[in-house]
């Protein structure tokens, strides 16, 4: 089963948010993984007879005894170290990625928007389009621990032969059941598929009887949904394959397999079931590496009102550079 090694949690060291870094500390302790908190600062010039190094070191010691003292309420025997950096907060946390090795990126979502209608703000946004490994979004009163977990995957018959979705699929179903396991929650697997061609049969064989169009249109549907349904069941085998029956048949699984358009499909059953988590992959179709997610989930993203980790393809190359922008 998936096991975090380096976590990297997203510290604002001007507004403690300690719901948010106990989730990060609690799932560092329980792996076993190292963990960093990382806290950006913004440039400030020089001026007032002070130099560039001392006004940067008077920040960095600021910044770092405010992180100190959000630590200050949790075990010391688990290690934590706090680095502060200068830049802007998104590409710095992708370089600190870069140069660290990390495999999970943990940061409160920050909301925007005059009522803060928006879960996840422009800063999040960014993360979640550039950042080369997951990023797990935490809305500030979310449940700890989880009682309800939703992975999105797709396993569409036709995209089957596709490596990075595959990839995919499998990254999210041991990362949602890691945590449905550790977290004691129910684990709901959802697929929305769609029937491209219904409604469209009367239109290809217009001199066949009604009642035949209906039934050779129920037919293709029912065939649709009947390959969907064994391409979700494989990969659901395939999950008890590599986590054991033991812990497959503890978790508490239900699977969904609605028929329509996964950007309005996913946040309704979300918000029908109250999950506390949406475990879902980014995967680009722009043709840009790195610039941007799908257009599916960009827009279920923007109708979520719960915690989010998504998951990148294996290819995905991030524009961020150690020495660019």
């Amino acid at each position: 089963m998936h096991q975090f090694k380096h976590i990297l949690y997203v510290a604002d060291p001007l507004v403690a948010r300690p719901w948010a870094l106990e989730r990060a500390w609690t799932l560092a302790r329980s792996a076993q993984a190292r963990l960093t908190l990382i806290g950006v600062a913004q440039p400030v010039p020089a001026g007032g007879g002070l130099t560039q190094e001392q006004i940067d070191r008077a920040i960095r010691n600021d910044y770092s005894t405010r992180l100190d003292a959000q630590l200050a309420y949790f075990d010391p025997q688990h290690e934590v170290e706090p680095k502060i950096v200068f830049g802007r907060l998104h590409i710095e946390v992708i370089r600190e990625v870069l140069r660290g090795d990390y495999d999970l990126v943990i940061k409160a979502a920050e909301g925007e928007g005059s009522f803060r209608e928006r879960l996840f703000g422009s800063r999040d946004m960014h993360l979640l389009r550039k950042c080369p490994c997951p990023v797990w979004l935490l809305k500030s009163g979310g449940a700890n621990p989880y009682s309800r977990i939703l992975a999105a995957v797709d396993v569409t018959p036709d995209l089957d032969t596709e490596e990075d979705i595959g990839a995919v699929n499998r990254a999210i179903l041991l990362r949602a059941s890691a945590l449905a396991l550790t977290e004691f929650a129910e684990l709901h697997v959802a697929h929305v598929w769609e029937a491209p061609a219904a409604g469209m049969l009367r239109l290809w064989d217009a001199g066949v009887q009604a009642q035949d169009t209906v039934a050779a249109e129920y037919r293709y549907v029912e065939e649709m949904r009947t390959r969907h349904a064994h391409s979700l069941k494989t990969l659901l085998n395939d999950l008890r394959e590599i986590i054991g029956d033991e812990a497959f048949d503890y978790l508490k699984l239900s699977s969904h397999l609605p028929r329509g358009a996964a950007a309005e499909l996913i946040p309704a059953l979300a918000a029908e079931l109250a999950v506390d988590l949406i475990v879902m992959g980014t995967l680009g179709r722009s043709g840009i590496p790195g610039l941007l997610i799908g257009n599916t989930a960009e827009t279920i993203l923007g109708r979520c009102d719960c915690d989010v980790l998504a998951i990148k393809p294996p290819s995905f190359v991030t524009p961020v550079t150690l020495d660019g922008s």
